[in-house]
């Protein structure tokens, strides 16, 4: 699987939006996004017009979060650096939804989060697995020329 990554990253991507896709059709995160847009005003200057919530984008970015992190995770060295990219990105993406609400933008961090988690997690476990086949093959290898 590692040396084929787009096609890996791929179906990692496809993996984890469609289950993303309908937690959003059976409106769990609309919900959640209707709590934001509730709790937002209390908390931020927001504009006089209110925010309205762009399902396109919250799409648009999920879905992106899912193949990104993929194929990053998947090509990241170590795993720590994996794991720090994702908490950079779970950071990023918390911070998006009060600077898109002060646009006017209602933005719900969670499905970018989540899909940004479990394809990372995804990619980690099948490349590391992977490279430790390679390892464990190289290591009988070297075994069998002694």
């Amino acid at each position: 699987m590692v040396r084929n990554r787009s096609a890996t990253s791929l179906f990692i991507g496809i993996l984890v939006c469609v289950p993303i896709l309908a937690l959003y059709h059976f409106g769990i995160f609309v919900e959640a996004a209707h709590w934001l847009g509730d709790r937002q005003p209390r908390f931020l200057v927001l504009p006089t017009d209110g925010v309205n919530h762009c399902k396109l984008l919250q799409y648009a970015y999920y879905t992106f979060m899912a193949f990104s992190s993929a194929w990053i995770c998947m090509t990241l060295p170590q795993v720590w650096v994996k794991i720090l990219y994702l908490f950079a990105v779970t950071f990023l993406t918390l911070l998006m939804t009060p600077a898109l609400a002060f646009n006017g933008i209602l933005f719900e961090p969670f499905s970018g989060v989540l899909a940004a988690w479990f394809a990372g997690l995804l990619g980690v476990m099948l490349c590391d697995g992977a490279l430790s086949d390679t390892a464990t093959k190289t290591e009988h290898s070297l075994a069998a020329l002694k």
